[in-house]
Formats: structure tokens, C-alpha cells, sequence
């Protein structure tokens, strides 16, 4: 598990510094490169970038009841599709970037559960299930 903590506590800046980039950043921590991709302008309307960049990223979907450490959660926060993601940090915590907000280690909330779409554990250069 990647030492998070220098992830916490960042302003939010809509395409610069929000929940893609904490994504980016902690993978980047692992030796873990994702690139960049321009933000959508309409944010709420918009096609989920996650949802379609995820399994060419080197990401496999996994059920969310086997769901752990270092997964990340795709979650429609308030948009017509799942436009938002935060990294599991443990079983119940969440590291994330919300809109207007510093970044910040939470509890995995229900609110937070009943909005996951999908679940994601990267997979690239791993033989492991």
C-alpha cells in the first residue's frame, strides 16, 4: 500500500487538482503511470471517462463485496453518469477529491455505497486474479 498521506489536504482545481488526479497521483506513488485526460466541460451530462478508459488503462472490474485495499470506486456523485473516484484505502476508507474540496481520507459511507458503479483493481503486468 502506497504511503498516501502527502495526497491529503489539496485545493481543489477542476482538471489540475481533483478526483482523477488523486487516482493519478496515488498509482503514481506505486510506480504506476495513467495518463492525463482532458476534463469534460459539461461534467454532469457527460460520458463516464472512467467507465470507458478503465480496462485499456489495465484495470479489471471486480464484484464489490471483493472489493480491497488499493481498488478504486467509480461513484455518480450527483451526475447523470459515474463521473467520480476515490481509492479504497482500507476496507472502509476512502481517499478522494471531492468538487470545492480538499482532499481527504473518509469512511466509506453508505451514501458513498449506494452511489458505486463500478469497482476497479489494476491488473496490468499481473498474473494475479
Amino acid at each position: 500500500m502506497a504511503d498516501y498521506q502527502s495526497l491529503i489536504g489539496r485545493e481543489w482545481d477542476y482538471g489540475r487538482q481533483d478526483c482523477y488526479t488523486i487516482v493519478r497521483d496515488y498509482f503514481a506513488l506505486q510506480g504506476i503511470t495513467l495518463p492525463n485526460f482532458d476534463r469534460p466541460d459539461e461534467l454532469e451530462a457527460s460520458p463516464s471517462i472512467y467507465l470507458r478508459e478503465a480496462v485499456a488503462l489495465g484495470f479489471k472490474q471486480v464484484p464489490f463485496a471483493e472489493r480491497r485495499p488499493g481498488d478504486v470506486l467509480i461513484m455518480r456523485l450527483g451526475t447523470r453518469h459515474p463521473m467520480h473516484a476515490a481509492v479504497l484505502v482500507d476496507y472502509d476508507r476512502i481517499l478522494h477529491h471531492l468538487d470545492e474540496a480538499p482532499s481527504a481520507v473518509e469512511d466509506l459511507r453508505s451514501y458513498y455505497v449506494k452511489s458505486i458503479a463500478a469497482v476497479f483493481r489494476y491488473a496490468a503486468g499481473s498474473s494475479a486474479g
